[in-house]
């Protein structure tokens, strides 16, 4: 019996990535005194790819442990 089923991500683990991410980005220019330049929708849309891969690395990082 294989239990490589309980090593799946879900789905939500990949929005609150990308959710930290972009409240990360939206700290970081408020620290600057400027105002996010861009919504949710899209700081996601612009940067799915990057966000992608980061978030391969960072599984990878947390399995590792």
């Amino acid at each position: 019996m294989s239990h490589q089923h309980s090593y799946k991500w879900k789905p939500q683990l990949f929005r609150t990535y990308v959710t930290n991410a972009y409240y990360a980005n939206r700290d970081e220019y408020d620290q600057h005194g400027q105002q996010q330049p861009y919504t949710f929708e899209v700081f996601v849309q612009q940067h799915l790819t990057q966000l992608k891969r980061d978030f391969k690395l960072h599984k990878r990082a947390v399995l590792l442990r």
